[in-house]
């Protein structure tokens, strides 16, 4: 990490003495004035307004000094906002991202497309089938309660279902559901139709009981699972991601999986991606019709398609970047082949999400729907 330069410490220290903490960590000063004036809105919000300044003043400090040892800032507020939600946020619960919001609002816009509108509020309450949604890995409940806050006025008969291993993460998403609701950020609706499940997916011995509480069917299944690498852990992640955010859900535990024992080479080679093989095969076990995985970048995205390949299904493979909905810039390729089949590739930045969807005439017909939609 570069030094930063004393003259931009003092234009900062002129500005605000308490610029100068905030600044370690950010690097640069929009960010760290940003910070500052978050952090001074919170405390304003946190105190009453009886409190004297010196008091709210000490507790800016307080905050500003744990932002210097690589506190995150949402841990330090306590929230994030993710799509038109308010998330709260904890330490031992992965700190939600813009990048898994915006593939989770185009994921809501596909699954529109797919299935047509109700004609009327009463019809969209009907007793017709459910959409069932899977969020595996679900962490604090953003992308599960994000998409019911999208998809529920088209579809009163919604079921979303959130499972992660963390008994802290299936906590605080259900403060999360409970916190949006009496915020009125999220309709009434959600306390019946959003639920959350503690369960170790890689588990062999727990298959049984997820099928259970998924009852062996559901339409979508989307995961942003631990998908980093226990060097690139170390080397590649930033100081406040490795020591305050929780490596469980990060980096994955080999140990805890039977599917460290199977004899696949990739998984060998690659134990990050071994939530992927297990995800495939529950795309493949409850008949979803789209499975969306969240990845680390082109490489893991490349071997995540290599191994839906090699199972020989149908299935149609797209890969997503940070901003699926975004236009490609001049250097961006808009498709990749792997193992002789030509992969589209959506959207600008980083590729992000491998997206499998079951190749029949209603995945067909949707795309035409949502090419249409996005024309207009």
């Amino acid at each position: 990490m570069p030094r930063l330069s004393n003259a931009l410490r003092l234009r900062a220290y002129n500005i605000s003495p308490l610029l100068g903490p905030i600044l370690r960590e950010t690097r640069d000063l929009p960010s760290a004035l940003n910070e500052l004036r978050w952090l001074r809105e919170h405390v304003k919000e946190e105190w009453q307004p009886t409190s004297g300044v010196r008091e709210k003043t000490k507790r800016i400090l307080q905050l500003c000094q744990r932002r210097a040892l690589g506190v995150p800032l949402q841990y330090l507020l306590g929230s994030q906002p993710f799509g038109t939600l308010d998330i709260k946020c904890r330490p031992g619960v992965l700190i939600p991202r813009p990048e898994t919001e915006a593939y989770t609002t185009h994921l809501a816009e596909i699954i529109k497309a797919k299935y047509p509108a109700p004609e009327s509020p009463e019809d969209a309450k009907s007793s017709q089938k459910p959409l069932r949604i899977i969020d595996f890995c679900s962490g604090s409940g953003c992308i599960s309660l994000l998409l019911h806050s999208l998809l529920s006025k088209q579809f009163g008969n919604l079921k979303i279902i959130g499972i992660d291993v963390s008994p802290k993460a299936v906590e605080l998403s259900k403060e999360n559901l409970k916190h949006n609701r009496e915020n009125y950020l999220l309709e009434n609706s959600a306390h019946d139709q959003v639920l959350f499940k503690h369960a170790d997916m890689l588990s062999e011995s727990e298959h049984e009981r997820i099928m259970k509480i998924c009852r062996q069917t559901c339409d979508i299944i989307i995961s942003n699972p631990p998908y980093i690498s226990p060097a690139a852990f170390k080397k590649e992640t930033s100081r406040s991601v490795r020591n305050w955010e929780p490596r469980l859900a990060l980096v994955p535990e080999e140990t805890r999986s039977a599917l460290s024992k199977s004899k696949d080479t990739s998984t060998e080679k690659h134990p990050e991606d071994i939530f992927y093989r297990r995800l495939i095969r529950l795309h493949r076990c409850l008949k979803s019709k789209i499975l969306v995985m969240e990845v680390g970048d082109a490489a893991q995205a490349m071997r995540v398609v290599a191994l839906q390949l090699a199972t020989r299904r149908l299935n149609d493979i797209e890969i997503w970047r940070d901003w699926p909905d975004g236009q490609r810039a001049e250097d961006e390729v808009d498709h990749v082949e792997v193992k002789g089949h030509r992969i589209e590739v959506k959207g600008t930045g980083r590729m992000r999400a491998v997206v499998l969807y079951y190749a029949g005439p209603l995945h067909r017909q949707a795309k035409k729907n949502y090419r249409s939609i996005m024309l207009e």
